[in-house]
Order: structure tokens, then C-alpha cells, then sequence
């Protein structure tokens, strides 16, 4: 229990560390007010833009703003009593939207591309490593893990670009799947409607690499396993090769395997603004990258702190799963 409450306190630790660094690593950007509103805007303009967003006010008053905006109680409306609230990431300085609102709307098409993309990885990862830990040094051997190396190497958006020409546009006749489109459809007749064939592309150059890493440390922690006493003697005892690799090897090979699908999950959805731009999914990486480009401050800060706090409750839960694996880790 007391091991649990540390972890939770850690990551606490390291949600405030990453959200406080990005505010102050925006807050070194000089006079975005100004350069939104163009060098020719009217001075009055600019000093409303700034108060309209506390752009005036000193830095620890913007910092303690910022936490405040986030507790989860806080002043009402009227500032005369203290209540539970909706925690704010504050407005978008392009069209005054709350941050978070925007966050919300594109936030579930990231996670369906990372989570698809991910599924996709572990499961085609995992099986190929545990049959590769099976032919060690074999001809089949040597190109896997020649053909996971390059795609370890492989920048995500050269993927996106050649695979959305090549199954796209080259051989769309033979695959049906269209270059660019969203998670959602609308149909004429029912409605919105999950657009799966959409999701293929960017989901497949997502998953190229975690299926890299995934292959390679499944192999090798595979056969390191298999090198272990209690799986001689559980051959010994005559139990079939295939009830060893996966009731014992299996599960003991996986501890290194959650830790990278965790660190990768993360990954995925900090990384999938150049393939969202590529592929048209309107996702929170489309919205980070357009914000980038509008020099939106507030909600590229919106969109990382999200991916931190993500990032924390997926290693809190990934912490919970290895203890379940291996029971000689402290809960």
C-alpha cells in the first residue's frame, strides 16, 4: 500500500515538473499579443488583448493563475464562495475558445489512432518475437529483426508520406483506402458514422516502430527465458513446447515488453501531429500543430499538459500490471 502511495506520489511530482516547465518555457515567447495582433494593430488593441488574457499581469501572478485554473475547486462566477468546478486550461488566444473544450472535441480521435496503432504492434510484435526466440540466428531471423531495425530508423512522417502514396493512391484500386479523411463519416441516409477504413493508414505508420521495439525486446527476452533452470526442468517434466512458451516463457518475457508499450503509448500521441497533418485525422495532433503554427499559446500548453497527465496515468497502471506479472515486485 505504502509502495502504491509512492508511485501515485511520484507521479504527481512529475505532472507538476512537466506542466510547470511548459509554462515557463511559454512564458519566455516575448509579446505573443503583439505578434498575433500584427505590427500595425493599434496599441489599445494590443494592451486589450493582454488583459483579456492576463498577458499583464506579473509572471508568479500568471503561474499561481494557471495552478488555479486547474484545482478542481475555486471561486464561482460571482468570486463570493468557494465550489467545485470544471478545471480550466484557460482560452485560445485564436477565436477565445476554452482550451479545454477544443482538447475535448479532438482528444478521442487520438486516443481510437494510438490505441489502434498500438494494438496493432503489441499483438503482431509479440507473436513474431516469441517465434523468433524459437529460431534464433535463423535466415528468417536475420531479416526480421534487419527489416524491425529499419523500421526503428524509419521517421514517422517519411512513413506517412510513402505509405499514403503507395496504398493510397498507387494501389487504392486494390485496397480502398482513401489518402486522407477523419475518424468520423457522415452518411446521408444514417447519420455520423465510424470511418474505420480512414484509420488504417495512420494507425499502420503509428505502429511501425513500437512494432520494432516491440519484436526485438520480445525476442530477446524470450530466449533469455528460456535459458532460465525451471524452464529445463519443465521440459524435462515432459510438457509440450508450445504449453512452456506460453504458460511460462510468455509471461516472464513480458515485464520489459509493458514498459516499452507504455512509454510508447505515450509516445504515439505526442508524435502523431505530423501523421495526422499527413493523413487529414482531425486529432489533438492536427490541433497541436495548427496552434503551433498560429502561435496559440495556450492551447499548445493545453495539448502537452494533457499528454504528460496521460503519460503519468499510463506508467501508474503499467506499474500496477508489472506487479501483477511478477509478484516479487512490491505492490
Amino acid at each position: 500500500m505504502m509502495a502504491a502511495l509512492r508511485r501515485i506520489a511520484l507521479g504527481f511530482a512529475v505532472l507538476w515538473g512537466a506542466l510547470t516547465l511548459v509554462f515557463l518555457l511559454f512564458s519566455l515567447v516575448p509579446d505573443p499579443a503583439r505578434q498575433l495582433a500584427g505590427q500595425n494593430e493599434r496599441q489599445e488593441v494590443v494592451d486589450a488583448f493582454r488583459q483579456r488574457h492576463g498577458l499583464d499581469q506579473p509572471l508568479g501572478v500568471r503561474y499561481a493563475r494557471f495552478w488555479m485554473g486547474l484545482s478542481p475547486v475555486g471561486p464561482d462566477e460571482e468570486g463570493e464562495r468557494w465550489t467545485w468546478r470544471t478545471p480550466s486550461l484557460g482560452r485560445s488566444f485564436i477565436g477565445d475558445r476554452p482550451v479545454l473544450d477544443a482538447i475535448l472535441d479532438a482528444l478521442p480521435a487520438t486516443l481510437f489512432l494510438a490505441v489502434l496503432a498500438m494494438a496493432l504492434a503489441a499483438t503482431v510484435g509479440i507473436a513474431l518475437g516469441m517465434y523468433l526466440s524459437t529460431v534464433p540466428d535463423s535466415r528468417m531471423d536475420r531479416a526480421l529483426l534487419g527489416l524491425a531495425a529499419m523500421g526503428m530508423s524509419a521517421p514517422s512522417f517519411v512513413v506517412a508520406i510513402g505509405l499514403s502514396w503507395l496504398l493510397g493512391s498507387v494501389a487504392h484500386a486494390y485496397t480502398g483506402l482513401p489518402m486522407t479523411g477523419g475518424m468520423w463519416e457522415v452518411d446521408p441516409f444514417v447519420g455520423p458514422r465510424l470511418a474505420w477504413q480512414n484509420a488504417i493508414l495512420p494507425a499502420l505508420t503509428l505502429g511501425i516502430r513500437p512494432l520494432s521495439v516491440i519484436t526485438q525486446l520480445t525476442r530477446n527476452a524470450a530466449i533469455e527465458v528460456q535459458e532460465q533452470a525451471y524452464i529445463r526442468t519443465a521440459r524435462s517434466k515432459g510438457l509440450s513446447a508450445r504449453r512452456i512458451l506460453l504458460r511460462h516463457v510468455l509471461r516472464n518475457a513480458l515485464n520489459p515488453v509493458v514498459t516499452a508499450i507504455s512509454g510508447w503509448f505515450a509516445t504515439l500521441l505526442a508524435g502523431a501531429v505530423f501523421v495526422e497533418f499527413v493523413f487529414g485525422w482531425q486529432g489533438m495532433g492536427l490541433l497541436m500543430f495548427r496552434s503551433l503554427e498560429q502561435g496559440d499559446l495556450p492551447m499548445v500548453m493545453g495539448c502537452v499538459g494533457v499528454v504528460a497527465t496521460i503519460f503519468v496515468l499510463v506508467n501508474l497502471f503499467v506499474d500496477a500490471i508489472h506487479s501483477w506479472l511478477d509478484p516479487r515486485i512490491e505492490g
